[in-house]
């Protein structure tokens, strides 16, 4: 386009230019395999007398609908059965009156929920001289984005607000929640700006949203005063909010979703006896409400198959609370317990029921996560809360060519990763758990015994799907891929299948320590 619309181009021919751009999407799988090589077209200086009109599929920084069906997207096709409803002469001398209506067919689109994308066009010297840009061009009810943006008061301000904060937990919440109160789509890109909370503030100035009269700043600030649990510093925040809305104009932000109440769960903690062979103090607590209640003790240590029965009788006892969730804090040696698959008669009259087809269960290290691993552990928890689970930075892959020495060092240098998919053989196994808990990892996700899982395209692609990665999400999908199929056979179909042991160890869900011998 530069070239094109420098001097000395085609000697002076194409006077009127009009450029058609489609955004494309790239597979993230494919890539590495795209060689997009610099190209100098040797672009002369600008010739005021050749005019510009482009016209793009989406705003910039907005996620274009993609049609496979028909191998294009949704845009080229709709402005396409725009163009065949008109001659060539007519399209090109029309095309302000054809952009209009294209922006009218998505707004339809839109309002039947089949599309999210907001066409826009550019014209750099319309056809009568002026400069003219986007948005002021077009009907004021098709408009785009035009909210302010911050001003300078509102940046002294806000600085002054952030300064020397890290990034809260929530960010990342409050990030996509800004797209969405603004009705913007969220960026292409996974995960949150880099930089920390200013870059994030500069990122959201310069996108904007939908409402004219909304700038995405706000109800991310908004948000993020909602969850604070700093008191004084959620007020300031609500208050710059306040102050800055009433400056520029902006309509009321509404107050921030509450989180979704946390599920009641079971924590179930064994201790090795050192003076009996494969006996635990068992000790078992209900977390409910940000609160851990004691709701039984061992007065002696116990077998495994008594820990079973005595997990039983919990389960069935008024005391459980409704819980969904049972959390094993298990010393190291017990990591390969495949308590997923503990058979208990808690089913209807004493029916065994396999405890992973029921209950989000986890297993937990605690007791590994000291000296300067503790560190790194709470390091990565609080990365994990702030960016959340989606940033593809969060999780990483490990096959038995990664595993080495310097593993553990490699995987706790940085704050992410905070979660390991560990496909790897039974060899391999105790070197990486060893990795994991030395870089302080809270979460991970291996195969029982070694299996590999590739009946579903491996570990991976299992735990991925077609949405892509979501670390949050682990507990309750390993819960649905443990429940047997229609039709499975009955002698454990989950053991063969989908053997997974997931590792979840949250610093802030940890009960006393009291030691119970």
């Amino acid at each position: 386009m530069r070239w094109w619309k420098g001097a000395g181009s085609a000697d002076g021919r194409f006077r009127r230019q009009i450029a058609i751009g489609d955004a494309c999407r790239v597979d993230a799988r494919g890539a590495s395999k795209l060689a997009f090589g610099e190209m100098d077209y040797g672009a002369r200086p600008a010739d005021p007398g050749r005019r510009q009109f482009t016209l793009y599929a989406s705003h910039a920084g907005e996620v274009a609908q993609n049609l496979a069906d028909r191998g294009a997207g949704q845009f080229t096709d709709t402005l396409m059965r725009r163009l065949n409803e008109n001659t060539l002469d007519q399209s090109v001398h029309g095309l302000v009156g054809i952009a209009r209506s294209l922006q009218a067919d998505f707004q339809l689109l839109r309002t039947k929920g089949l599309a999210w994308q907001f066409p826009q066009f550019v014209i750099d010297r319309d056809w009568s001289g002026s400069t003219i840009f986007g948005d002021r061009w077009t009907d004021p009810e098709f408009a785009g984005p035009g909210a302010p943006r911050l001003d300078q008061i509102g940046w002294k301000e806000l600085g002054a607000l952030l300064h020397g904060r890290d990034t809260p937990a929530h960010t990342y919440d409050g990030y996509r929640w800004a797209f969405d109160i603004t009705g913007c789509v969220l960026p292409a890109h996974r995960g949150l700006p880099p930089g920390g909370l200013m870059a994030i503030i500069h990122d959201l100035d310069a996108r904007q949203g939908r409402q004219r009269n909304m700038p995405l700043t706000l109800p991310f600030i908004r948000y993020l005063a909602a969850c604070s649990p700093e008191l004084p510093w959620a007020e300031a925040a609500d208050a710059w909010v306040d102050d800055t809305r009433e400056r520029l104009g902006s309509s009321p932000i509404p107050a921030p979703p509450q989180p979704d109440p946390e599920p009641a769960g079971l924590h179930v903690r064994l201790t090795e006896d050192t003076e009996s062979d494969g006996a635990h103090w068992v000790r078992i607590w209900l977390y409910r409400e940000g609160v851990f209640e004691a709701v039984c003790e061992s007065d002696r240590p116990l077998a495994m198959s008594e820990v079973q029965d005595r997990l039983a009788r919990q389960l069935l006892a008024d005391q459980s609370g409704g819980a969904t969730r049972i959390e094993f804090h298990v010393p190291y040696g017990l990591l390969e317990e495949e308590f997923e698959c503990w058979r208990l008669s808690i089913g209807r009259r004493g029916k065994e029921i396999e405890l992973g087809c029921h209950y989000e269960v986890l297993v937990r290290c605690p007791g590994e996560r000291d000296g300067v691993a503790g560190e790194h552990w709470r390091r990565k928890w609080q990365w994990f809360k702030a960016h959340g689970g989606t940033d593809p930075k969060a999780v990483r892959e490990l096959r038995d060519g990664d595993v080495g020495d310097a593993l553990g060092v490699f995987l706790q240098a940085t704050e992410p990763p905070v979660c390991v998919l560990a496909e790897v053989s039974q060899q391999r196994l105790l070197d990486t758990l060893d990795a994991v808990l030395d870089a302080g990892v809270p979460i991970a996700v291996w195969p029982r015994r070694g299996h590999a899982v590739l009946d579903r395209g491996g570990l991976v692609a299992t735990l991925a799907g077609a949405n892509g990665m979501d670390v949050g999400r682990l507990p309750a999908l390993l819960r649905t891929l443990r429940i047997p199929l229609p039709g499975a056979p009955a002698d454990g179909v989950q053991r063969s299948s989908f053997p997974l042991a997931l590792m979840w160890d949250d610093p802030e869900r940890v009960p006393e320590r009291r030691p119970l011998s």
